[in-house]
């Protein structure tokens, strides 16, 4: 009997420990991608890609334009040729227009600095032709963003027809010596119909200008066209040193109804003097061998002037005058001796001359004596 109960305990025992192993499914028969993030084991976490940086993959600007080069054709001389490019930005983000360099002869007025991803923008530019004849290129040098293209070049091209030209050259250039008149002729052609020049103005009083009919003598053989000479003049009053004072024309032509020519050169003193300040920097008296030079010349050589003396301000500067060409050129020499004071020189030298407009010229005089 005992043994019996003993066998049907472990009868029972076995087929509870069946009926429960059949009751669960294997932990291995759950598919790999059902399970969440949390279930995940550490190896099938660390085969899992990064996840994309901040920033990362953003597409590029891009810059694209229609047209790189703008034809303008034929243009009267003195018009300003103003155009538009148009800028279109086919990237997937802001393209930024940092600069928009011209060449020589064109501006640029204005630019778009930024444009949206499939938005337009444009770059303005004006070249004026006053100064320029027959074929013209001019550019702008457009600095960006775009990866692909950080620089491009945008062209202007034209051929600039002076309807109303020039001759024998397209500006007046002096030279002249104060005081003394001087004056040149260049002579206005056109073929058009209405062309009657008339001076519309000059830039400064003491240029003078004078439109006539061109005689025989005076016109340029072989052009066509009606002609005028225009004479350009410079006044004894005109001030010393650079001249620049452009006269324009009314021409009556209607394809270029105005005309600049340039006049430009330089007004000499009577007497010149190099250089204009007598600097001995820091030196030693008495020890230093050193010498300043000042040279004087008679720019008319026709009418002689002479340096009679020459005088420091600053005691213990001696003075030499050394004629080059008597009448027409001097040298007068500076020189520092033992005597002059420790300290800061600020003086002057002092020429005397026998020209009436400048018989007496002062220069500073400048340094340190140690």
């Amino acid at each position: 009997m005992i043994q019996a109960f003993k066998i049907g305990r472990l009868g029972v025992g076995a087929l509870l420990v069946a009926g429960v192993a059949l009751g669960q499914k294997p932990a291995e028969s759950k598919p790999a991608a059902s399970a969440s993030p949390a279930q995940a084991s550490p190896a099938q976490q660390a085969a899992k890609p990064p996840a994309a940086a901040p920033g990362k993959n953003v597409p590029a600007p891009k810059i694209e334009i229609s047209a790189e080069t703008k034809d303008m054709g034929t243009v009267p001389k003195g018009q300003v040729i103003d155009t538009d490019f148009i800028i279109k930005n086919t990237g997937g983000s802001d393209l930024v227009i940092s600069d928009a360099r011209p060449s020589c002869g064109c501006t640029v007025s204005s630019f778009d600095k930024l444009i949206k991803p499939g938005a337009e923008g444009k770059v303005h530019t004006s070249v004026d032709t006053k100064s320029f004849s027959g074929p013209i290129s001019k550019s702008v040098l457009v600095v960006s963003n775009d990866p692909d293209r950080p620089q491009m070049n945008l062209f202007v091209k034209a051929i600039v027809k002076p309807f109303v030209d020039v001759a024998p050259q397209q500006y007046v250039r002096f030279s002249v010596v104060k005081g003394d008149p001087a004056s040149q002729d260049v002579i206005l052609i056109s073929e058009e119909k209405g062309f009657k020049p008339t001076v519309a103005e000059t830039a400064q009083a003491y240029v003078k200008a004078e439109i006539s009919p061109a005689g025989d003598k005076d016109k340029i053989q072989g052009r066509p066209g009606d002609q005028y000479k225009l004479n350009i003049s410079v006044t004894p009053d005109a001030p010393e040193g650079l001249l620049n004072a452009p006269v324009r024309v009314t021409t009556g032509v209607a394809q270029q109804p105005t005309l600049e020519v340039p006049v430009s050169g330089i007004v000499r003193p009577r007497v010149s003097v190099s250089p204009i300040t007598v600097n001995f920097g820091n030196f030693t008296a008495g020890k230093d061998p050193i010498t300043r030079n000042i040279v004087v010349t008679n720019n008319k050589p026709g009418t002689p002037v002479k340096v009679t003396k020459a005088e420091v301000s600053v005691p213990g500067f001696q003075t030499d005058v050394v004629p080059t060409q008597e009448g027409v050129s001097y040298t007068v020499v500076v020189k520092a001796s033992d005597k002059v004071k420790k300290g800061a020189v600020d003086g002057k030298v002092t020429l005397h001359t026998s020209d009436k407009e400048k018989a007496v010229i002062e220069i500073p005089l400048k340094g340190e004596a140690l």
